[in-house]
């Protein structure tokens, strides 16, 4: 398996493909001065490797964006004919937990039902589906199984060691599940790159990103642009949202392509606040996007 490691330089030579790479720092940087939360960006343009990086190296919880290198590694698995995405997981009573964004328990209150991998992982990714999340966890390995398959493509930035029912049992422990925001650009563009699955499992993982329902990247930006993504966030009932996080890749018309990390912490911010931040950020991006 090929494996990449990028470095992120702040002092770039080439500014053919982002209008001007200082000018989007301080654009950005207008938009998270002032604000009362850690706030950390990386940005790298797919094509011609130059990048833009706030706080790059900092440790930020990645809440449900877990799910992103969760899927990764169970579609590995299918890759390997270990599973398959058709095959039937049962999910029991005892699995729902109350108080938890689920789609899959709003449909099947009762539980003790079957659904095929394929439809849990579309739950767990494109709506955040916690119980879809921790079901699929349990059945490959759990949270230790993410993280060797991490450490096996050379992501060592990121580490997964708890579900979603502890981090919400103990919010505390959201910060066990972290990321770096460059090494959250370097899975990103492992996947674009088709370094790590196969044409038909990487076909489904980035079409059922596309059709992602949560989060605010898309709000300001222009028509024409395709957006595959992973949202993660959690309420701080004392201070309002403790965190927002939006990762992803920007596809443009002329079929170039930016890969994006956001991560918002600590954030004594509003709700609504944060999410104009990652909003913002995105349009700074395509707006400066060649």
């Amino acid at each position: 398996m090929r494996r990449f490691k990028l470095s992120f330089l702040l002092v770039l030579i080439s500014i053919s493909s982002f209008s001007q790479i200082s000018t989007i720092k301080d654009k950005i940087n207008n938009v998270i001065n002032n604000k009362n939360a850690g706030i950390g960006v990386a940005i790298l343009d797919l094509n011609s490797n130059e990048s833009v990086v706030i706080n790059g190296e900092e440790h930020y919880p990645m809440q449900s964006v877990f799910k992103f290198p969760i899927a990764l590694k169970v579609l590995n698995d299918v890759d390997n004919d270990k599973i398959k995405l058709s095959d039937s997981i049962f999910i029991s009573s005892a699995e729902l937990k109350k108080k938890t964004w689920s789609t899959i328990q709003e449909k099947y209150p009762n539980g003790n039902i079957k659904m095929a991998l394929s439809d849990i992982i579309y739950y767990m990714v494109a709506i955040s589906d916690n119980i879809g999340c921790d079901v699929i966890l349990k059945n490959n390995g759990g949270a230790s199984s993410i993280n060797h398959y991490l450490r096996s493509i050379g992501v060592n930035n990121m580490t997964i060691k708890i579900n979603e029912a502890e981090q919400q049992a103990k919010p505390d422990k959201q910060f066990q599940n972290w990321a770096t925001p460059n090494e959250a650009i370097n899975l990103l563009t492992m996947f674009y790159k088709h370094s790590l699955l196969k044409p038909a499992t990487q076909n489904f993982l980035w079409d059922t990103m596309k059709k992602t329902a949560t989060g605010s990247i898309k709000n300001k930006l222009p028509k024409g642009i395709t957006v595959i993504h992973k949202t993660g966030s959690a309420p701080n009932i004392k201070n309002g949202t403790a965190v927002n996080n939006d990762i992803g890749i920007m596809v443009f018309p002329n079929k170039k392509a930016v890969a994006y990390a956001i991560f918002i912490k600590d954030s004594k911010e509003t709700s609504d606040t944060n999410y104009n931040i990652i909003a913002e950020i995105g349009k700074i991006i395509a707006e400066n996007k060649k």
